[in-house]
C-alpha cells in the first residue's frame, strides 16, 4: 500500500496513514496514531473522499474514547456524523446515533416542518460545524470584489450546507437580481439576471422569502402543497430546498436560495445555525463590498476632475489591492483554524468576561494572550466614549442582555497602547440546551483603513471645492446642444460681469456670449473629434457688451451631453502678444539692416568661446587666412596656430571675459610669404564670447616706420649742422689757441672767447633738441603746478564732472625723469576715470612726506570687477606699471563693481634723489 500511496496519493496515501494509525494504536504508539490520525483526515477532505474522511474521524473518535478522552472524542465523532449525513449514509448516521448517545445529542432529528423559525435555531447541536463555520467567516471577510466574494460565497455556502446547487439573489435598485448562479464545484456563473425573467430558480419561493422576511426550508419541495404549482419545482422535482433572506439592520439586502435533488432533508438545524451565522458575515461583506466599489467609482471620477489632489489616494488604493491576502488555506483542526483567521474572533460571557480571542486579535489590540483573558470588555478594548463623543457602554450592556437583537455593528475599540481601531462586528448568541445565553461570538473586521479611506475622500473632496470656488480662471459645465450652464464658480460669474454663479446657472446659455459663435461650433467640433481642445482663443461678450479675448481648455463628455472645461481672460496678454509681435517684426528688419552692415564691413570677424574655440566667422574684404571657411569651426586656438601665438590670443580672450571691457591687440602674421599686421579689438558678448575684429594696419605700420627712420634722419642732421659743428669748430679753436697762446695773448683770448660762444651755441641747440622729447608742461613749471594745469585744462573740457585738486606736505622737487613718468602716469588715470568710469566726482591728491611722495586718484564711477591686482593686468594699465617701473615705483589699483577706482603711485624720496 506504501507503494501505490507513493504512485497515486490521492486514492491511496490516506488509506496508508490509517492503517499506519491502526498499528500504532495497537502497538500502543497513540502520540503516533493520533499523528497518522490526522494526516489520513487532512489528505482525505483534501481529495473530498468524504467516506474516507468520515471513516478517520470515527476510528479517531474511538481512540480518543478508549483513551477516556471523551470530550475529544465527542469533536471526533461529531465530524464523522457530519461526514457521513453528507455522503448520504442514513443507516450509518442512525448507526452511531445509537451506539454512542453519550457523544451524539440524540434529540437532534430532522426537522419535518418546512418553515424553520428564530425558535426552532435559538437551541443548537452539537452537530455544528465550527471549523467550516470559522473557514467561512475568513473566507467571506477578506474579500472586498464583489464579484469574488459572491463566488467564494456560494462555493463555500454549499460545501457546508450540503448543497447540489444554489444562487445568490441582491437586491440592486429596488429589484431583485441574481447576481450568481452555482453548481457544486463548477466554475460560478456570474451573470446578472433579474429574478421574475430566470428560469432557473423557483420565482415563488424567493418572492415568499422577499414578503416575509423569513427563512424556508424543505425537506422535499415537490409535495409541499405551498409551492406544488411553481414550474421550476415542477420541472425539477426539487427535493430538499433552503430559501434564507440576507438582513443587514432588519432591511432586506439579498436572498440565499440553496437545493439538493439528491436525497430529502438535507438541510438540518445545524446546518441551519452554521448558515445563519455565515449569512450575518456575508451581509456586511456585501455591504462592504458594495461600498469599496462605489468608492472605486467615486475615486476615479474625483481623479479626472482633480488629478493632482487625488494621485496619492489612488496609490493607496492600489497599493491596497495589490496587498490583498488570498484565502488561506483550510485547517481541519478548529483551534488553529481560530488563531490563524484574518479576523478578530473573541468569545465572551454575558457578563463581558473574555472567554477567548484568537491570535489576530491579541496582535491587533496589542494585548498578551494572559493579559486579556478573564478580563471584562470594559476593562480592555471598550473605550469610555468614542471620538465622536458617542457612549458605547450603554450599547454594550444591551448587547450582552440581548445579543441576538444586534446581529452586527461598528465602533471603535481601544488598544492597549492607547490607538483606536474600526472593528465591524458579527455576533452571534450561543445557546445551552434549556435556551439561556452562555456565550456570545464575536467576529471583528479591522475597517480603520476604509475609515481613513473615506476620511481622505472627504477631505479630498473638501479641497477640490476650496479650489474650484477660489480658483482665477473660470470652471464651468454647459449643455452641448444648448450652452447651458450647468455648473460654474466665481470666477467664470465674474469674467461676464455676474454677481454670482446663482445668476446664470440653469439660467443662462453661452451660445449669446460668444463674438463669433462659429467660433463655439469649430470647438464642439474639435471635441468630437479628439475628446477635448486646449488653449482654444475666441473673443467672448460680457453681459454689458464688453468684449474680452478668453483661453479655453475644455473636454466633451458625448454620453451625458455636457462639456466642462476652464475659461481664462488673456485680453493683456493677447494685447502683450500683439505688441510682441510688432517688436518681432521691428526686431527681423534690425536684424537684416544689422546683417547688411556686417557684410559691408571690410574687416575680418571672429567669435571665440572661453577656452579659445572658434564658434564662427565671417571673412573679410580682402579676406586672410582660412577661418571662414566651416570645417575651421569648432576648432580651438592651438589647433590653429602654434602654441605661442596660440597662448597670447587665448590670454586676450580671458582678460576681456574677466575685465568685460573692450581690448586692442596688434600683432603680425605670416601670410602668403609676407608678414601682415593686424589691429584687433575684442569686445565681450553674450554667452561667455567674444567677438575679434581685425583689421589690416601693414600700411599703417610701413608708413610708422618710415616716419620713425624719417625722424632720426632729421635728429641725425640737425645735430650733424648744429652740435657736431659747434663740437668741431670748439676743437678747432682749442687747436689753435694751444699755438698762440704763448705768442699771442690777445689772439689767444679771442679764440678762447670764440670758443665759450661756440660753447654757448651748442647749448643752445642741445636744450632745444631736448624740448623736443620733454613734455610741455614740466617745462613750464614742477610736478605740482604741472598737474594743476592738466587738472584746470581738463575742468573746461568735461563739464558733468567735478574735479578736485588737494596737496599735503611741503612741496619738494623730485629727479626730472620721476616727475615727467609721474606726470604721464597722473595723465593716464585722468583720462581712464574721463572716459571709462563715467564719474561725476575725480580727485587728485599729492602727499609729500618726509621720505616717500605719493599720488592719489580717486573716482565714484562705475568701477570694474578686479579688486587689488597687479599693475600689469587688465583695463590698459600696462603703459602706467611700465613707468612706475622704470622709477621704481609702486602702483596699485583698488576697483569693485559701482564702488569707484582708486589709484596709488609711490615712490621712495632718498632713494630717488
Amino acid at each position: 500500500m506504501q507503494k501505490w500511496a507513493e504512485h497515486a496519493p490521492m486514492n491511496y496515501l490516506h488509506k496508508f496513514h490509517l492503517v499506519e494509525a491502526e498499528k500504532a494504536r495497537v502497538l500502543g504508539q497513540f502520540f503516533e496514531a493520533e499523528e497518522f490520525y490526522e494526516r489520513a483526515i487532512a489528505v482525505a477532505a483534501e481529495n473530498e473522499l468524504i467516506q474516507e474522511e468520515a471513516l478517520a474521524y470515527e476510528l479517531a473518535a474511538k481512540h480518543y474514547l478508549a483513551r477516556g478522552r471523551s470530550k475529544i472524542a465527542q469533536t471526533y465523532m461529531k465530524e464523522a456524523h457530519y461526514c457521513y449525513d453528507r455522503w448520504g449514509a442514513t443507516a450509518k448516521v442512525k448507526d452511531l446515533e445509537k451506539r454512542y448517545p453519550q457523544l451524539l445529542n440524540t434529540n437532534l432529528v430532522r426537522q419535518s416542518h418546512s418553515i424553520v423559525t428564530d425558535e426552532t435555531i435559538r437551541h443548537p447541536t452539537a452537530a455544528i460545524d465550527w471549523a467550516a463555520a470559522m473557514k467561512a467567516a475568513q473566507a467571506i471577510s477578506e474579500m472586498i470584489h464583489l464579484d469574488q466574494l459572491t463566488a467564494t460565497l456560494m462555493q463555500v455556502v454549499i460545501e457546508n450546507a450540503g448543497a447540489e446547487t444554489g444562487a445568490l439573489v441582491l437586491l440592486e435598485d429596488d429589484r431583485l437580481t441574481v447576481v450568481a448562479q452555482c453548481s457544486g464545484s463548477k466554475q460560478c456563473n456570474l451573470e446578472n439576471i433579474a429574478v421574475a425573467g430566470c428560469a432557473t430558480i423557483p420565482v415563488s419561493v424567493i418572492q415568499s422569502v422577499e414578503r416575509t422576511f423569513e427563512t424556508l426550508v424543505f425537506d422535499d419541495a415537490i409535495s409541499e402543497p405551498s409551492f406544488s404549482t411553481d414550474r421550476y419545482i415542477q420541472n425539477q422535482q426539487t427535493r430538499s430546498l433552503l430559501c434564507m433572506p440576507i438582513l443587514k439592520q432588519n432591511q432586506l439586502i439579498g436572498i440565499l436560495y440553496l437545493e439538493n435533488n439528491l436525497s430529502t432533508g438535507v438541510f438540518t438545524s445545524d446546518r441551519l445555525q452554521v448558515l445563519k451565522l455565515l449569512i450575518a458575515q456575508a451581509a456586511i461583506s456585501l455591504e462592504n463590498a458594495r461600498l469599496y466599489e462605489r468608492l472605486s467609482d467615486y475615486s476615479e471620477t474625483l481623479e479626472r476632475k482633480v488629478e493632482e489632489q487625488t494621485q496619492a489616494l489612488q496609490q493607496e488604493i492600489a497599493e491596497r489591492q495589490q496587498t490583498e491576502a488570498a484565502l488561506r488555506q483550510s485547517e481541519a483542526n478548529y483551534r488553529n483554524l481560530l488563531q490563524t483567521a484574518n479576523s478578530v474572533i473573541i468569545r465572551y460571557d454575558p457578563q463581558g468576561r473574555i472567554r477567548y480571542i484568537n491570535d489576530y486579535g491579541v496582535k491587533l489590540l496589542g494585548y498578551e494572550e494572559h493579559q486579556i483573558l478573564g478580563r471584562t470588555l470594559f476593562e480592555t478594548i471598550i473605550p469610555d466614549i468614542e471620538i465622536s463623543g458617542r457612549d458605547v457602554k450603554p450599547f454594550v450592556h444591551d448587547l450582552l442582555r440581548n445579543p441576538q437583537s444586534y446581529p452586527q455593528g461598528e465602533g471603535e475599540n481601544l488598544c492597549r497602547d492607547g490607538r483606536r481601531v474600526w472593528v465591524v462586528w458579527s455576533n452571534q448568541a450561543i445557546f445551552n440546551e434549556q435556551g439561556d445565553v452562555v456565550e456570545i461570538l464575536s467576529v471583528g473586521n479591522d475597517t480603520t483603513q476604509r475609515r481613513q479611506a473615506e476620511e481622505a475622500l472627504q477631505r479630498s473632496e473638501a479641497k477640490f471645492r476650496t479650489i474650484f470656488e477660489n480658483s482665477q480662471v473660470g470652471i464651468y459645465r454647459t449643455r452641448t446642444y444648448d450652452g447651458l450652464i450647468l455648473n460654474a464658480n466665481q470666477r467664470f460669474a465674474d469674467l461676464f460681469g455676474f454677481d454670482s454663479p446663482q445668476e446664470m446657472i440653469g439660467i443662462e446659455h453661452t451660445i449669446g456670449y460668444w463674438v463669433n459663435p462659429s467660433d463655439r461650433q469649430q470647438g464642439i467640433e474639435v471635441m468630437k473629434r479628439d475628446g477635448e481642445v486646449r488653449s482654444f482663443e475666441a473673443q467672448m461678450r460680457k453681459r454689458d457688451g464688453t468684449v474680452f479675448w478668453g483661453l479655453f481648455s475644455s473636454y466633451l463628455n458625448a454620453d451625458d451631453d455636457y462639456i466642462e472645461g476652464v475659461l481664462a481672460d488673456i485680453s493683456d496678454v493677447y494685447d502683450e502678444l500683439r505688441l510682441r509681435k510688432q517688436a518681432e517684426v521691428a526686431l527681423q528688419a534690425s536684424e537684416a539692416e544689422l546683417r547688411a552692415l556686417f557684410s559691408a564691413i571690410p574687416d575680418p570677424m571672429c567669435i571665440f568661446n572661453g577656452e579659445g574655440q572658434l564658434i564662427c566667422a565671417i571673412k573679410g574684404n580682402p579676406s586672410y587666412g582660412e577661418l571662414h571657411r566651416e570645417e575651421y569651426f569648432g576648432k580651438t586656438l592651438h589647433q590653429l596656430y602654434a602654441k605661442e601665438q596660440a597662448d597670447e590670443f587665448l590670454s586676450y580672450i580671458q582678460q576681456v571675459q574677466r575685465t568685460q571691457q573692450v581690448l586692442t591687440v596688434e600683432y603680425s602674421q605670416w601670410i602668403a610669404g609676407r608678414e601682415i599686421w593686424f589691429s584687433a579689438r575684442i569686445a565681450p558678448i553674450r554667452h561667455e564670447q567674444v567677438i575679434w575684429i581685425a583689421r589690416d594696419i601693414t600700411l599703417q605700420k610701413r608708413a610708422e616706420a618710415a616716419s620713425i627712420l624719417e625722424e632720426r634722419n632729421r635728429m641725425a642732421r640737425e645735430i650733424h649742422d648744429t652740435l657736431a659743428q659747434a663740437f668741431t669748430g670748439i676743437l678747432a679753436q682749442v687747436g689753435a689757441a694751444k699755438q698762440v697762446l704763448t705768442d699771442d695773448l690777445e689772439a689767444t683770448e679771442a679764440h678762447l672767447d670764440l670758443i665759450k660762444e661756440l660753447a654757448r651755441t651748442g647749448l643752445v641747440e642741445a636744450r632745444r633738441s631736448v624740448v623736443a622729447l620733454r613734455p610741455q608742461l614740466l617745462e613750464e613749471g614742477s610736478l605740482q603746478s604741472a598737474l594743476h594745469r592738466l587738472v584746470a585744462q581738463l575742468r573746461t573740457a568735461a563739464m558733468d564732472t567735478t574735479l578736485y585738486y588737494e596737496i599735503e606736505g611741503a612741496v619738494y622737487a623730485l629727479p626730472t625723469e620721476v616727475e615727467s613718468n609721474l606726470l604721464r602716469i597722473g595723465q593716464e588715470a585722468l583720462t581712464n576715470a574721463l572716459r571709462h568710469a563715467h564719474a561725476d566726482e575725480i580727485r587728485v591728491q599729492l602727499v609729500y612726506d618726509r621720505d616717500q611722495f605719493c599720488l592719489r586718484v580717486q573716482d565714484n564711477g562705475q568701477g570694474f570687477g578686479v579688486g587689488s591686482i597687479p599693475a600689469s593686468e587688465g583695463f590698459g594699465l600696462l603703459g602706467m606699471s611700465e613707468r612706475a617701473e622704470r622709477i621704481g615705483a609702486q602702483l596699485t589699483i583698488r576697483s569693485q563693481p559701482g564702488e569707484g577706482t582708486e589709484m596709488i603711485v609711490t615712490v621712495n624720496r632718498e632713494g630717488e634723489q
